[in-house]
Parts: C-alpha cells; sequence; structure tokens
C-alpha cells in the first residue's frame, strides 16, 4: 500500500514513529551523557548502549529515506498557503537529513577518536585507526552534538505544525498519522 492524501501505509506510520520517538530519545540520551561529568564504566556502558541504537536507528532511517525518496513526502491534506506549505516541506526535509546525519556523525567521531563500534557487543566497525584524528573528531563531534539540538528543535516544530494542524484546521492530519482514513478538505 502506497500514502495518499486520504491514507498513509502502515510502513510509512511505523517508521515515522520508531524513528520519531527513538531519535527523540536519543538526541536527550545523548544531552544527558555529554553533560554527564563521571568517567567509568557507567558511562562507557551507557555509550555504548547510545551508539547500539544509533547504529540501529540509522538502518532504519536509511529505509525510510530510500521510501520518501522513491514515493515522496506525503501529500498535504488540506489547502494551506504557501509559506506553511514551503515551512512543513522544510522541516520534514530536514528531519530525514537529520535522522541520517546524527548517527553518521557519531560513526565519524567513533572512528577518529580510534574507537571500534559494536551493536550490543557484536563488533560493526573495528578500530580503524592506530592513533586518533582530533580535527575529524572535533569536527565529528560538533556536528553530532550541535544535529541533535537542531533535531530537537525541528521536533518541537513539527509537534506544533501536527496540533495546529488538529486544533486549529481540523483537517485530519494528525489522524492519518495515526492511521486513520480521512477525508481530505479540498482536491487540492
Amino acid at each position: 500500500m502506497s500514502d495518499t492524501r486520504e491514507k498513509l501505509s502502515p510502513v510509512s506510520i511505523s517508521l515515522h514513529w520508531l524513528i520519531g520517538v527513538t531519535m527523540i530519545g536519543m538526541a536527550l540520551f545523548g544531552i544527558w551523557l555529554a553533560d554527564f561529568a563521571q568517567k567509568g564504566d557507567f558511562k562507557s556502558q551507557m555509550v555504548g548502549l547510545h551508539k547500539s541504537i544509533g547504529m540501529i536507528v540509522l538502518v532504519f532511517a536509511a529505509w525510510r529515506l530510500l521510501r520518501r525518496l522513491r514515493i515522496g513526502l506525503p501529500e498535504h491534506v488540506g489547502v494551506y498557503k504557501t509559506w506553511e506549505q514551503h515551512l512543513a516541506r522544510s522541516i520534514h526535509v530536514f528531519l530525514l537529513f537529520a535522522t541520517l546525519v546524527l548517527p553518521l556523525s557519531g560513526i565519524v567521531y567513533s572512528i577518529a577518536s580510534a574507537r571500534p563500534i559494536s551493536v550490543f557487543g557484536i563488533p560493526v566497525i573495528p578500530q580503524l585507526l592506530a592513533e586518533k584524528n582530533l580535527m575529524v573528531a572535533q569536527f565529528s563531534r560538533g556536528t553530532h552534538d550541535i544535529m541533535g539540538k537542531l533535531l530537537l528543535a525541528a521536533v518541537v516544530l513539527h509537534i506544533a505544525g501536527a496540533l495546529k494542524h488538529h486544533v486549529l484546521d481540523k483537517d485530519g492530519t494528525l489522524k492519518r498519522m495515526l492511521g486513520a482514513r480521512v477525508t481530505p478538505t479540498s482536491n487540492a
């Protein structure tokens, strides 16, 4: 089943919620990790958990992006002003981009820090560098940190838009994302 103005496919809905909720959690978890001053086994385990989940999210985010490139972004349920359409598309595209950049920048940071990457203890990317590349590590960590915060800001805008559609426009956009079949407000 493909996405229509009336109904989104179960795959689109599942990927949206799985990646959305996980990325919010991972961004908040990453901020907590960055502020966690105490080094040791506990922090190392938490960083390992963060990396493991990030690697899994990357697979689903890549699947979602490839799918969106193939079928496009969902059509609007209603008719909106041009600036609203541009803002909505920009936020959607940024969120797709951020769900890839965040895990990829984390991977580059680990590699540039001469650290291997595993998923729940299963080696995925071995330690590729014998020595750290400080410049690449700093750049990728900075990218990772900034993108995490930008992702949260974009999510706030995305949620505000969904609530606007639901409360003010009453157009079914949120209901469609929850799996319902809706009636578009016009034939836009």
